[in-house]
């Protein structure tokens, strides 16, 4: 988003010690560059947030008994991974000839 967006001025109120942290982090030109990179970051992790929260739930234990212990999903991983690799064998074996 930073660079050469089409950009909106807006006026904050900070407390003093935080306004006080930023300058020492960031230099007088650079503050609106800051804040761009910080909010950016912190609505990515808002929105990644919302996300979790509204699919909390979603899984249910009963409609995956296979993977019902850490040990299943080990093995479910293994096999899906095993088969991946007998696939590109096959594959690789095809395009060798």
């Amino acid at each position: 988003m930073g660079g050469k967006a089409r950009t909106e001025k807006m006026s904050v109120t900070l407390p003093k010690e935080l306004a006080g942290e930023i300058r020492t982090i960031a230099s007088h030109g650079e503050i609106s560059s800051f804040f761009t990179d910080a909010l950016e970051h912190y609505i990515a992790y808002r929105k990644q947030t919302i996300a979790l929260e509204k699919g909390f739930g979603a899984w249910k234990d009963k409609s995956h008994p296979a993977l019902a212990t850490p040990e299943d999903s080990t093995a479910y991983v293994r096999a899906i991974r095993e088969s991946d690799r007998e696939r590109q064998q096959r594959l690789e074996g095809v395009s060798a000839k």
